[in-house]
């Protein structure tokens, strides 16, 4: 029987096959919402590198810690997991996904319109 480090290695080795769009059909959870976090506030004010300092975009810690990143510099604190969704807390309160959205367009003065519809993984 493989160990859980193997299964992953082998699972990372097959999600670096994948585009971007290939991914999204099959990622779940926090994969898609970090993935689209990273999208979304690199796209709304430049708050994060998409997939941070490494080669490989499919090291899930390393994207992770990019969202973490952007999402702090506006006052949200996000606690990803690899199976469950994202949470989301502002000023020790946890909000939803939606509500960490809005809270970003608000401080950047934008709406969801003025962002492309779907390209963020949008799951609240």
């Amino acid at each position: 029987m493989a160990t859980r480090e193997e299964n992953l290695k082998k699972i990372n080795e097959e999600l670096e096959k994948l585009d971007d769009e290939q991914l999204e059909k099959v990622a779940g959870g926090t994969w898609a919402q970090t993935a689209g976090d990273t999208r979304f506030l690199k796209d709304l004010a430049g708050l994060c590198d998409r997939f941070g300092k490494t080669a490989g975009f499919f090291k899930f810690g390393t994207v992770a810690d990019e969202a973490c990143k952007g999402w702090n510099k506006i006052g949200i604190q996000v606690n990803p997991g690899w199976y469950s969704g994202n949470a989301y807390y502002l000023d020790g309160q946890r909000i939803t996904r939606r509500q960490a959205f809005e809270y970003a367009l608000k401080k950047f003065d934008k709406k969801f319109q003025d962002m492309p519809e779907g390209k963020y993984g949008y799951s609240f």
